[in-house]
């Protein structure tokens, strides 16, 4: 496993300052929060700055869609912790929401009940009487998509249309294709088929969430990946982030996996198309010093 300090060299950082800089000046528009942590039940740490429980109605049905693309273990960078699943749900029980579904659709050769055991997931959502849904089972509907550029309809899991609001968890990883997969694009979780995604996929990202953007975009990068979005090769990033403002989270985990936003495709078409901000200096983060989220990794 890459440890911290090895992760200089995807980065061309010079001094603490320069990452300080650069994800918080000027006035901010969005608000991410990060917090360097190695335990998943931290996750409290972040619904608690951007005020989650404020992002919903109390009679609203909420859809936790985490990232079980495979059924790898989240100690291998590929999947998400059930901790931090079971954490929001927690979280969102406190406060009132009774309508909670966690659902998820992966690899179709995969059988999703047992990647839901297998990973932990099951077991985890037990004590607030909550059983994972297989979206790739769901019923499946045809969905126009207006103003798309490339995924003009799309056939998705029935559930995504009957929920008011969803929350997308990603893994912190990259991707073959997109550069990066995180919160924007764990939304194909829902698709069936997932592969016509493949070609013009920057495009269909931004496509896919101009219908279905997630009310809360979460990232689970305790363990990430710097490899391949299914092949196991786990880093240590030490961090959760979140926030309200899909691609102002996926560009501070962009940028977090070494890219910088304004590279990365599917990212700038999202700003353009109005879904949020990429443009790290007008992003707010909030919660630890980024400085301290990076303090083994600067010189």
């Amino acid at each position: 496993m890459i440890q911290t300090h090895e992760l200089l060299r995807y980065r061309n950082i010079n001094s603490p300052k320069t990452i300080l800089s650069i994800l918080v000046k000027h006035t901010p528009m969005s608000k991410v929060s990060l917090h360097s942590t190695t335990d998943p039940h931290d996750i409290t740490k972040i619904l608690r700055d951007i005020h989650a429980e404020n992002c919903f109605d109390t009679n609203e049905t909420i859809l936790i869609k985490p990232n079980y693309v495979t059924d790898d273990l989240p100690s291998t960078g590929i999947t998400v912790d059930p901790a931090i699943v079971a954490g929001i749900v927690a979280y969102l029980q406190d406060h009132g929401f009774k309508n909670v579904i966690v659902g998820e659709g992966g690899m179709t050769n995969y059988d999703m009940p047992s990647v839901f055991e297998k990973v932990g997931l099951t077991d985890a959502l037990r004590p607030y009487g909550i059983t994972p849904v297989d979206l790739n089972s769901d019923e499946m509907v045809e969905v126009v998509i207006n103003s798309a550029t490339a995924l003009k309809k799309v056939t998705v899991a029935r559930t995504y249309l009957e929920v008011d609001a969803i929350i997308s968890i990603s893994k912190l990883k990259v991707h073959s294709l997109a550069d990066v997969t995180l919160c924007m694009k764990n939304m194909m979780g829902g698709l069936n088929p997932k592969n016509i995604m493949h070609n013009r996929i920057h495009e269909k990202i931004v496509d896919l969430n101009r219908r279905f953007v997630p009310r809360l975009s979460i990232i689970d990068g305790i363990v990430g990946n710097l490899c391949h979005e299914t092949v196991c090769s786990p880093v240590e990033f030490n961090v959760i982030a979140g926030g309200t403002d899909v691609v102002a989270v996926d560009s501070v985990g962009a940028y977090l996996l070494g890219y910088e936003p304004s590279n990365v495709e599917y990212l700038v078409r999202a700003k353009d198309a109005g879904l949020g901000e990429c443009k790290l200096g007008n992003i707010t983060v909030v919660g630890d010093d980024p400085v301290y989220c990076f303090s083994e990794t600067v010189v």
